[in-house]
């Protein structure tokens, strides 16, 4: 038999599987409470305003919902989310500042290929989401890990990194942050240093990916503003390029992102996008546009705030009092996730087997980091389990680092 996997492309070959679906796959088994995937509480999916607003699409706009659309999305969409982006960000945009696409995956990837060449320096937080770091090594991509740090990333290091770079005239292209309840670690960046990741952004001449997936989901605290935002009000750069999805506050199920850049980015993307998949769906388009009308946001989301912050609350409750000493973990303001971190020697990799002895799962920290380091941390979800499994799971899990920690002294 021929082989013909030998003739795959360089890209695919680079692309790897992702380890949390890998990992979803050993955590299926029944009895196992997992805190490995990120998915959205289905409690709190809009069920009946779904199966209302297709009726009604289907009765006024069904030629539009079942039709190809444009590439950049329909314009029911864009205007409602330029408002949107008025209303709760502050940001005035236009049209040709949006793209519409499938998800925010769909949205990486695109920056992917539109920046990237093969060996191209890419700078990442160190942690970042394993999500962006696949699709960027896709295309070749040699990363530079900065550290984070508890509001961000290290703007001293992110400023010493693209200093050396530019010394030696590597061809950077972008520096990737998820600048609000950071996936994996929940950390949000504070606006001082978003200030000076602008300032750095236009002295090194440097475009910045704000991926903001999470940012609506904030139940404490004060939001700073984007970075979108504040290149706008100190007139800097139109280096931010800012990616949006309705995973989070709507549903995965819609595959439904948007991207908000200069029209010239905007001009590339579309083109892009044409040979990915022609457009996204137009049915799921004017869904979200029903959702973004009249008010049925702001409702949803304030009913999903208040679940996770029970949640993110009995997470860490079951933490401080279940947990070792030695043990320390992220106090996030929103998101999805909160950050784990082992005494120094242990390995949440090598503890990955014994937690699902335990009928327990997480996914390992490691697999964040561009470096491979990392390997005493682990990302928890506090989103999807319940209340009763979130104690149960963490009980579990403290139950395995005893064990880890007992067998080592």
């Amino acid at each position: 038999m021929i082989d013909i996997t030998k003739n795959i492309a360089t890209a695919p070959r680079r692309t790897k599987a992702s380890v949390i679906r890998e990992l979803l796959k050993i955590t299926n088994k029944p009895g196992v409470i997992s805190f490995a995937g990120g998915l959205p509480d289905p409690e709190h999916f809009p069920y009946d305003f779904v199966t209302d607003s297709v009726k009604e699409i289907m009765a006024r706009k069904g030629r539009v919902a079942l039709q190809y659309g444009p590439t950049d999305g329909l314009p029911e969409l864009k205007e409602e989310f330029l408002k949107f982006l008025k209303k709760h960000e502050g940001i005035e945009a236009k049209p040709e500042n949006v793209i519409v696409t499938t998800a925010s995956q769909q949205a990486l990837d695109m920056v992917g290929r539109l920046f990237i060449d093969a060996s191209d320096p890419v700078l990442v937080e160190k942690p970042s989401y394993m999500g962006g770091l696949q699709v960027f090594k896709s295309y070749g991509a040699d990363f530079v890990g900065v550290k984070l740090e508890e509001d961000g990333v290290s703007v001293t290091e992110l400023e010493e990194r693209l200093s050396w770079l530019k010394s030696q005239d590597e061809h950077y292209k972008f520096v990737y942050l998820v600048p609000d309840f950071q996936n994996p670690s929940g950390v949000t960046l504070s606006e001082e240093k978003r200030l000076k990741v602008i300032e750095l952004s236009e002295k090194y001449d440097v475009a910045i990916i704000e991926d903001s997936p999470y940012r609506q989901i904030r139940f404490e605290g004060k939001a700073p503003k984007m970075l979108y935002k504040l290149d706008q009000e100190t007139r800097r750069t139109s280096n931010i390029i800012s990616l949006f999805t309705f995973s989070k506050t709507f549903a995965p199920g819609l595959r439904l992102g948007v991207i908000l850049a200069h029209p010239h980015i905007v001009r590339k993307m579309e083109i892009l996008k044409q040979s990915l998949d022609l457009c996204s769906s137009s049915l799921n388009q004017l869904i979200a546009a029903d959702f973004l009308r009249n008010g049925v946001f702001e409702a949803h989301v304030e009913k999903v705030k208040k679940a996770y912050k029970a949640k993110k609350d009995a997470m860490v409750g079951a933490l401080e009092k279940y947990m070792p000493e030695g043990v320390t973990w992220t106090k996030p303001e929103g998101g999805l996730f909160l950050w784990v971190r082992l005494p120094e020697g242990m390995s949440a990799d090598d503890m990955f087997h014994d937690a699902i002895k335990e009928n327990v799962a997480y996914v390992i920290g490691s697999a964040f980091h561009c470096d491979g380091s990392g390997k005493n941390t682990m990302r928890l979800n506090f989103s999807y389990p319940t209340l009763d499994e979130i104690d149960e799971g963490i009980k579990r899990l403290a139950t395995t680092v005893k064990k880890r920690l007992a067998a080592a002294k």
